[in-house]
C-alpha cells in the first residue's frame, strides 16, 4: 500500500554562500593554531583529529548543497528517505521571520533534538493547516549553534 503525500516541496540541504580566499585563509591560520596547541601540549590525537575535521569541513563545505524532496503524509514528514513518523515528534514551529521559512520539528529523540527544513517552494501556511492535523504547534527557534554557523558562513 503505497502512501500518497498530502504536501510536497524541494528545499537546498542548506544555504551556500560563496566563500572569500579570506575565508579559508581564517579557517587555515585557526586551524594550524590550534593543532599546533594541540602538539605543543602533547596532544597529538587531539591535534590530528582538528587538522582532519578541518579537511573534511572544506570539502565538505565546497559543494554546492543537494536539493532534498520533503513530504508529508498521513505518517509523518519525510526528507528525502528519512522519514519522521508523527509519534517521534513532540510538536512543531514555521519560522516566518526568516527568508526563506523554516519548519522546526522537535523530536523525542535525545541526539536529534530538532530538524529544521527549509520551505521554499509551497506556502508556510498550507504546510501549517497541515502539520496541525497531526501534531502540535509550539514556538520553537533553531539552537544557538546552528545560527553562529551560519553567521560564519558555515
Amino acid at each position: 500500500m503505497a502512501i500518497e503525500p498530502i504536501i510536497t516541496w524541494s528545499a537546498p540541504e542548506h544555504y551556500h554562500t560563496e566563500k572569500t580566499n579570506d575565508w579559508y585563509w581564517s579557517v587555515g591560520l585557526i586551524t594550524l593554531a590550534l593543532a599546533a596547541a594541540a602538539f605543543i601540549f602533547g596532544q597529538v590525537i587531539t591535534g590530528i583529529f582538528v587538522l582532519v575535521a578541518a579537511a573534511a569541513l572544506i570539502i565538505h563545505i565546497s559543494h554546492t548543497p543537494r536539493v532534498l524532496n520533503c513530504e508529508i503524509n498521513d505518517r509523518g514528514v519525510m526528507v528525502e528517505k528519512t522519514m519522521y513518523p508523527f509519534l517521534t515528534l513532540d510538536s512543531f514551529w514555521i519560522a516566518h521571520d526568516e527568508d526563506p521559512a523554516k519548519l522546526i520539528m522537535k523530536s523525542r529523540k535525545i541526539f536529534m533534538p530538532f530538524i529544521v527544513i527549509h520551505i521554499d517552494d509551497v506556502d508556510p501556511e498550507e504546510v501549517r493547516q497541515v502539520l496541525l492535523r497531526y501534531i502540535a504547534e509550539t514556538e520553537h527557534h533553531e539552537p544557538f549553534l546552528m545560527h553562529l554557523l551560519e553567521r560564519f558562513g558555515f
